[in-house]
């Protein structure tokens, strides 16, 4: 099957640009130049040298380094609220869409009401009562992100069960766990694969969002959306500061989004091919 993903072209691109970010992100846990926190004094915005590659802020410290430890967390982010999304927002909408009735009912009034603000708006209010941390912005862009994956499962549980093979398998006598674990879960598994994506791209956007306005990660973890709200002021001065985190925020986007588009024609009979 990756064979197949990729002889496409848009996730060929996306899948180098994702791994080469996960490659940034392992070597991070190993090694990086300096420490993202180490200073050098008299060292403030200095331009990229032998010494410093990418140059330093304006508290004197390695722009590269802080980069690097920056894609674990905004990758590592991603891929945890990806996962807890198939976990919560597939596993609700499976059951949702398969038994219908008050259960239907109740699950889809819950979405609502959390989709009722926009994404951002929601995860700032999240944040605002909860506080900054690493934890209560996970928390607040996963529950931006579980609504969109259940509905997607959803609407597919909803039309895998409606199918003949269903109604044969409850008239032979399988019960519900078995159909929900052999026919209807894995039927849905291209959507549920195509929204991961799009619920990581959203996750990693939405975090840097919060950290750009100040309510996210807090220093001196260097989250890309803090480190180019930290350096809006030096962007005549030192561009570099905001060109090197706010490109890395935008290849590293565009690759999940490209991945999800390659899933989505790969896996969606009536685009394959096109």
């Amino acid at each position: 099957m990756l064979k197949k993903l990729l002889k496409n072209r848009g996730f060929f691109i996306g899948f180098c640009l994702f791994s080469f970010f996960a490659f940034t992100a392992l070597l991070a846990a190993i090694w990086t130049p300096y420490s993202y926190q180490e200073v050098f004094e008299n060292s403030a915005l200095l331009k990229p040298s032998a010494q410093f590659w990418l140059g330093t802020d304006d508290l004197g410290r390695d722009i590269l380094s802080r980069l690097l430890i920056g894609s674990q967390l905004s990758l590592g982010i991603g891929i945890l609220v990806g996962g807890i999304s198939i976990v919560v927002g597939a596993s609700l909408g499976v059951i949702s869409g398969y038994f219908g009735g008050k259960v239907d009912q109740i699950l889809v009034q819950i979405m609502n009401a959390i989709q009722a603000l926009p994404s951002l708006l929601l995860a700032l209010f999240v944040v605002a009562i909860l506080g900054g941390g690493v934890l209560n912005t996970i928390l607040s862009v996963t529950l931006v992100s579980i609504p969109l994956m259940y509905r997607m499962v959803r609407s597919a549980a909803i039309v895998e069960s409606s199918k003949e093979y269903i109604v044969s398998a409850r008239a032979l006598g399988a019960s519900d766990f078995r159909i929900i674990k052999s026919h209807i879960f894995p039927n849905c598994t291209t959507p549920i694969l195509v929204q991961m994506a799009v619920c990581c791209s959203d996750a990693i956007l939405n975090t840097a969002a919060l950290g750009f306005l100040g309510l996210g990660i807090p220093a001196p973890y260097p989250e890309w959306g803090t480190m180019l709200s930290d350096s809006k002021t030096f962007i005549e001065t030192a561009p570099q500061l905001m060109t090197m985190p706010g490109l890395c925020l935008l290849l590293l986007i565009l690759s999940t989004q490209l991945m999800s588009d390659g899933l989505r024609d790969q896996l969606d009979p009536k685009l394959r091919g096109r």
